[in-house]
């Protein structure tokens, strides 16, 4: 038998498969080039965050950026190609529209070129993401047909569309950041991501500190001081970071409700960069919760405002104080989640009763932080005596 013939019969086993791997000459290896969305500051497919406490900011931002990024125009001073944009409000959606709605009597229309999506996906399930990825990639080719392309998808927030997970569980959240990462491989996309920091904002991002390891780029959003914001480009892969930027909110009245009261809301106004704020004492936790309520109850009055009877309210609107628990929590507020693994039935059940009590204190101490403030609280609801409330903002 020849020694072809041999080969020709060699055990299937034994054939060596080809290699993914590639071995490159370090005399001849040739430099990449990277392909930016918006150049030295967001890649052309990627993960970028958004982070920043409540009340920072975040998505009016992001909405601006994004925005010039639809345009062709310039974002912190760096050249971005034009693209379409997706944009998903997986919290606060009637907040995002009235959002939108200012931004568009501010710039203008944008021709097509921005999407809104107002439904929260699930990325711990892999049927939702794929869901998700289906009707991007519908987007997608309309946004292509009309000359546009898709070139950024925004998630806002990260923690609304991740609902039980544990945010410092790399179990939890590797596979997340993994799902992201491959939609923007599959799309050829920047998944722009909005999340919240921790209780010690000087931290960062909240949760696994393998996001901002494995994140191609983040923006942080300082803590507001009056009416100067501010935030600096704390990463870029493969780019320069450092430079801080400065902006405000600009109050922008979008119309009248059914009672003929202005609904307003606000617009991102580019100032000059304000100076880091300095370390000092930093607010305690029940400060920190009182803001978070705060926030909270801006996000749920455009849907969930009632007329508050009470005696003294003046025909105030509020929420009740159920639904802005609800939603306090639902943003954070408290302690994260335990991790119970390894702990019997019983003990996971008295763990998370804990955790679930000690929540409930933190709010109602917040609470207490409030009716100091221009907040009111009566027959179980909760109103604004200042500004006297009777439209969303």
């Amino acid at each position: 038998m020849s020694d072809v013939e041999n080969v020709a019969t060699f055990p299937a086993a034994f054939i060596p498969k080809e290699s993914k791997f590639r071995l490159e000459d370090f005399d001849t290896l040739q430099a990449s080039r990277v392909h930016w969305r918006v150049k030295g500051l967001w890649p052309a497919t990627g993960v970028c965050f958004i982070g920043g406490p409540s009340m920072s900011g975040k998505s009016f931002w992001a909405l601006d950026a994004v925005a010039k990024v639809c345009r062709g125009e310039d974002v912190l001073g760096r050249k971005s190609k034009a693209s379409g944009a997706v944009y998903i409000a997986s919290e606060g959606a009637a907040g995002v529209r009235n959002r939108i709605t200012g931004l568009r009597s501010k710039i203008g229309p944008l021709d097509g070129a921005f999407r809104f999506i107002g439904q929260a996906p699930n990325l711990m399930e892999p049927e939702d993401v794929d869901d998700l990825e289906a009707a991007l990639d519908e987007a997608r080719h309309d946004l292509v047909e009309e000359g546009h392309g898709l070139g950024v998808v925004v998630i806002d927030t990260l923690s609304a569309s991740i609902p039980g997970a544990d945010e410092n569980s790399a179990k939890d959240m590797s596979p997340v950041l993994a799902a992201l990462q491959k939609m923007a491989l599959r799309l050829e996309c920047l998944v722009l991501v909005i999340a919240h920091t921790g209780k010690d904002e000087t931290r960062g991002l909240r949760g696994w500190s393998g996001l901002l390891a494995n994140a191609d780029g983040l923006i942080m959003l300082d803590t507001p001081d009056g009416e100067a914001r501010g935030g600096a480009v704390v990463k870029v892969k493969d780019g320069e970071s450092g430079d801080r930027f400065g902006f405000e909110l600009k109050r922008l009245t979008i119309g009248e409700d059914e009672d003929g009261d202005e609904i307003t809301t606000c617009v991102i106004e580019e100032r000059d960069a304000i100076a880091k704020p300095k370390a000092g004492r930093q607010p305690t936790v029940a400060a920190q919760n009182a803001e978070t309520i705060k926030a909270a109850f801006n996000r749920i009055f455009p849907e969930k405002a009632v007329r508050i009877m009470a005696p003294g309210a003046d025909g105030a609107m509020g929420v009740s104080l159920s639904d802005l628990q609800d939603e306090a929590l639902r943003m954070g507020l408290g302690d994260l989640a335990p991790d119970c693994s390894g702990l019997t039935d019983a003990d996971k059940k008295k763990t998370m009763r804990a955790w679930n009590n000690k929540r409930g204190k933190d709010f109602k101490r917040a609470v207490d932080l409030l009716r100091r403030a221009d907040y009111r609280l009566e027959n179980d609801h909760v109103w604004q005596i200042k500004a006297n409330r009777r439209s969303p903002a």
